[in-house]
C-alpha cells in the first residue's frame, strides 16, 4: 500500500472564507459608490461570482494576460447588474474590489491549527482555479504562507480544475504520484469529480452539512476542530483509497 505524502488543498471556501469576505467587500462597496446601493447584496455576490467562471475560455485562448483577463472580468460584472461604467472608472472598481477583499479575508476557524499539524506530515500544495498574484495577496494578509509548500494557480497555467492536467502540474510540483495524495475542497465538480478523474482520492469540505451530490459519498469534512480528528479521517479516507468512491457522472 502506497503512503500518503501529498495534501493538495483548493483555497477559496476550502480552507479560507472567501464567500464571506466578498460579501463583506460588496457592503463597504455600496457605502462607497451610490450606483452599487440600488443593487441587492445577494445578486453582486451571484453575479460576480458567475461571471468569474467566464473567463476561464479567455485565459485558455492565451490571447490575454491574467491580469488583463481579470481586468476584463469586473467590466463584464459591472455590465450584468446594469452598471456599463467606462474603463477608467472599471480599473477603479476593480482595484477597490481587490483591496478589500484581501483585507476582509480570514481562513476558516480550525484552519491555522489544521495545516500546522498536517505540515509536520505532508508536503501542502494548493491548487486554485484564479490568479497567483491574487492569491498570494490572499496567502500573505490571513498568515498561511509559512503553511504551503507550493501554490498552483490555474490562472497562471490556464488550465482549470476539474482537468486532470491541473492536478498533474501540482504533482509534478512536489514529485509525486496519484496516489500517494488526497485532494480536499468545496467545489463537487471542480475538486471531487477533478481527483476522480485524475485518480487522487477526494474528500469533500462541506462545512454547511449539505446533502453530497452523490448520496453514496464517503468522504466528508464538515469541521477542521479538533484538528486531530480531522487528520485522522483524512489518513482513513487516503487508506480506504477509491475502491469506495462511486464513479461521478460526466464532469459539467
Amino acid at each position: 500500500m502506497k503512503e500518503l505524502k501529498t495534501i493538495l488543498l483548493d483555497f477559496d471556501n476550502t480552507i479560507y472564507d472567501d464567500l464571506n469576505a466578498m460579501r463583506r467587500t460588496f457592503v463597504v462597496l455600496k457605502k462607497e459608490y451610490r450606483f452599487f446601493k440600488s443593487v441587492p447584496l445577494d445578486e453582486l455576490l451571484s453575479r460576480f461570482y458567475f461571471t468569474d467562471y467566464r473567463m476561464h475560455d479567455l485565459l485558455k485562448s492565451g490571447e490575454l494576460t491574467a491580469s488583463e483577463v481579470n481586468l476584463m472580468r469586473t467590466g463584464m460584472f459591472l455590465e450584468k447588474i446594469g452598471l456599463p461604467l467606462k474603463d477608467e472608472m472599471v480599473k477603479e472598481i476593480h482595484d477597490r474590489i481587490r483591496e478589500v477583499h484581501v483585507r476582509m479575508g480570514k481562513p476558516f476557524p480550525g484552519t491555522c491549527s489544521l495545516l500546522a499539524k498536517l505540515k509536520k506530515r505532508y508536503r501542502i500544495v494548493i491548487v486554485t482555479n484564479h490568479m497567483g498574484d491574487y492569491q498570494r495577496d490572499k496567502i500573505s494578509m490571513s498568515n498561511l504562507g509559512k503553511y504551503i509548500d507550493f501554490l498552483i494557480p490555474a490562472y497562471d497555467h490556464r488550465v482549470f480544475k476539474p482537468d486532470i492536467e491541473i492536478f498533474k502540474i501540482a504533482l509534478e510540483s512536489v514529485e509525486c504520484y496519484p496516489d500517494e495524495t488526497v485532494m480536499i475542497g468545496d467545489n463537487w465538480n471542480a475538486d471531487i469529480k477533478g481527483a476522480i478523474n485524475a485518480g487522487i482520492v477526494p474528500i469533500w469540505v462541506n462545512f454547511r452539512n449539505e446533502p453530497p451530490p452523490e448520496p453514496d459519498f464517503p468522504n466528508i469534512i464538515r469541521t477542521f476542530y479538533p484538528p486531530s480528528e480531522t487528520i485522522g479521517k483524512i489518513e482513513e479516507f487516503f487508506s480506504n483509497g477509491l475502491s469506495n468512491i462511486p464513479i461521478p457522472d460526466p464532469l459539467l
